[in-house]
């Protein structure tokens, strides 16, 4: 399409640095080079047997070669209410439940059901990037509310007040934080849920990461009794049963809302991947705690991490207690991006610019640990200590 048919926002969106690594990195490893990736947000681990199987089962029946019911499998629902119902402490519902074609896709049905032209949302930053772009092409303003705790990066209240004004309709929680790996911490995402509430201002809860914290038990924004009255919250199995490709999420909201959200649904995609849908269910059904088996690997991994940029004079990260990262602060960086570019090049390492993230990212980078073998991660801390010696 001509670019002057384009939204003006869309034109003046740069493209997140992601595809444009990963192609260079795969130049770089056409060359020879052993190029590692601290860039993915992807666990190291394949889908639990239970839904590889079901899916093998399914694929030769017509039911998968059809659409299903706009909002999901009512089956898949049904699974997944009982499930979250137990996991974050409130009552869920079938008829609480959209599946979704990822989490990306759960997050833009939502903003695109929920949030008008002009309205502000607000993004305690830093903040996943995919989020931003979603409210800026919906039409809205995102707000950058930087953190002030640069250490844990816990979300607190008083992130976020300083920013609500009139025109604010809702406030965005990564929980865990990508690219941080910050919780929201019970008291805090408590109070920040009532408070909300008492303004009428929607909390958009992205918990990807739910089941991957290391330390402490998930908080989730259902958890109040009164959830309903202001929350949505989004998930996906991409993340905990390793089902990324696969492209199967979840919205949880008031069955009210999604009675509205499932027209945009339909419009958008009719129904998420009927095969992927059965493959997420009986990971559901059958091997729910999947991702807990594997938290000893991840706690490893940090640790390695840890040690390897303990080393390193200009890196400083305090480690969090969930996701894949390590977010870590660059002495006298003022260009993620060109360092991230220069790493890879160089030090043959992929890592994200914290630029990515919001202005709250510049002068950091966002290294995942989720992927890459522990020996890899030893010699690309081994080859960041280099690089910054050097």
């Amino acid at each position: 399409m001509p670019t002057p048919f384009v939204r003006a926002v869309i034109r003046d969106t740069e493209l997140p640095p992601f595809d444009p690594l990963n192609r260079r990195a795969a130049e770089l490893r056409a060359q020879g080079h052993h190029v590692i990736s601290l860039g993915q947000a992807v666990p190291f681990f394949p889908p639990p047997a239970s839904a590889v199987s079901a899916a093998r089962e399914a694929v030769g029946t017509p039911a998968v070669n059809v659409y299903a019911t706009d909002p999901g499998l009512p089956s898949l629902r049904a699974a997944l209410a009982d499930r979250l119902t137990a996991a974050v402490g409130s009552t869920v519902t079938a008829a609480d439940l959209l599946i979704t074609a990822g989490a990306n896709h759960a997050f833009t049905l939502v903003v695109t059901t929920l949030v008008d032209p002009g309205d502000e949302v607000i993004l305690p930053a830093p903040y996943f990037t995919n989020h931003q772009m979603a409210i800026a092409a919906a039409g809205a303003t995102p707000i950058e509310a930087p953190v002030a705790d640069r250490s844990t990066f816990a979300v607190r209240w008083g992130d976020i007040e300083p920013h609500l004004t009139a025109r604010t309709k809702a406030v965005v929680l990564c929980n865990p934080s990508n690219p941080t790996g910050a919780p929201v911490d019970r008291a805090d995402g408590e109070r920040i849920v009532s408070e909300l509430a008492r303004r009428d201002v929607l909390v958009v809860s992205d918990e990807t990461y739910m089941q991957l914290v290391f330390e402490g038990a998930h908080w989730s924004a259902a958890a109040p009794a009164e959830w309903r009255r202001n929350v949505v919250v989004i998930g996906t199995f991409s993340k905990s049963f390793g089902m990324m490709g696969w492209r199967v999420g979840f919205v949880l909201a008031d069955a009210s809302l999604c009675e509205q959200a499932v027209k945009v649904q339909d419009a958008m995609i009719i129904c998420a991947p009927v095969i992927s849908q059965v493959a997420a269910e009986a990971a559901v059904r059958d091997d729910w705690n999947y991702p807990l088996s594997f938290h000893g690997d991840f706690r490893r991994r940090r640790r390695i991490v840890q040690e390897g940029l303990g080393r390193i004079r200009r890196l400083a990260w305090t480690p969090t207690r969930g996701g894949l990262f390590a977010f870590t602060r660059v002495e006298g960086c003022d260009d993620s991006t060109a360092l991230s570019n220069a790493l890879l090049d160089q030090a043959h390492v992929v890592t994200i610019p914290g630029a990515a993230f919001g202005q709250a990212g510049e002068g950091y980078l966002r290294l995942s640990y989720g992927y890459a073998t522990p020996d890899d991660l030893a010699e690309a801390t081994r080859r960041l200590a280099q690089f910054f010696t050097d």
